[in-house]
């Protein structure tokens, strides 16, 4: 009894902050589940390099921790890798055109060749893209570390829709990731001139998810507000490139971040790789729906 009145509390709180099952997404949001699904299952039982060489796109990017190419970074691993990766979706989101979504959740990682070491956790975020026949593909793959297990998702949630953008019409591509690498150069003004808390108070959607490396991922402006507070200093983003769906209502844009203490000099900046997932509201405005980040070591 304990058990069911936990899940329905837990259900009640996501269904006021706008989340809700996945199912409610219809079968294209179901086929991306499904397909993230099938990804882990693939990894398990034939190893990380024929799942990934399988389930990647051909222009696929994958954080190394820097940006690299995706299917290039997989041919690389060993066919007898001992490495075991596992994941499973707990959040999923597609645009509304359908060709364009991304899922996230927890993942686990252990060596084969050592049954002894612990396991090693984090959470993921795979972008996915509709490919011209139909099935779905990973056109950018992520993770953060963490040391503890991410709770295991009972079922996967998505975003309850409250509004629709009051133009649905097919965009030019090409022009509307311009318009989004714009409002990006105004996230970072916005930061260089008020602070990196306000940039994402100005571009953050209400219930942004927020990913940094070392620390479970936490959803809300609240939660950015005590993330920035703790990181002093000047950030310069660097973008390298994203893409948007067909009706530009989901979009991303990733690259690298340099961040530089007051009176540190350029070769003291510290370097981050840095996704991020924007949403478009209603009334035609970009806003950021998620936010990762991964340390680069020094060379």
């Amino acid at each position: 009894m304990k058990t069911l009145l936990y899940i329905l509390l837990i259900a009640f709180v996501l269904a006021l902050a706008g989340i809700v099952p996945g199912q409610s997404g219809g079968r294209t949001l179901q086929s991306l589940i499904e397909a993230e699904r099938a990804f882990s299952r693939l990894s398990e039982e034939k190893g990380i390099k024929e799942a990934f060489l399988t389930y990647l796109a051909d222009d696929s990017i994958v954080f190394r921790p820097k940006p690299v190419p995706g299917k290039k970074a997989y041919e690389a691993v060993p066919d007898d890798s001992p490495v075991l990766l596992t994941w499973e979706p707990a959040y999923a989101e597609i645009a509304l055109d359908g060709d364009l979504g991304y899922t996230t959740g927890p993942y686990q990682v252990r060596d084969k060749s050592k049954p002894g070491d612990s396991a090693r956790f984090g959470h993921y975020v795979s972008l996915w893209q509709k490919q011209p026949g139909g099935l779905w593909k990973v056109v950018l793959d992520v993770g953060i570390r963490h040391p503890q297990p991410g709770f295991r998702p009972m079922e996967v949630m998505t975003r309850k829709e409250t509004g629709r953008p009051k133009r649905l019409i097919k965009v030019d591509k090409f022009g509307e990731l311009n318009n989004l690498l714009q409002v990006e150069a105004n996230f970072s003004a916005k930061a260089a001139a008020e602070g990196v808390l306000a940039a994402y108070i100005a571009f953050a959607h209400d219930d942004i998810r927020f990913y940094r490396d070392g620390s479970l991922p936490e959803t809300g402006i609240e939660a950015v507000r005590q993330a920035t507070s703790e990181s002093p200093g000047k950030s310069t983003w660097e973008p390298m490139d994203g893409d948007v769906s067909r009706w530009g209502t989901l979009g991303f844009i990733f690259g690298t971040v340099a961040t530089r203490s007051s009176g540190a000099t350029d070769a003291a900046a510290a370097s981050t790789s840095y996704l991020r997932i924007w949403r478009k509201t209603p009334d035609g405005q970009w806003k950021i729906a998620l936010d990762l980040a991964v340390p680069i070591p020094p060379e």
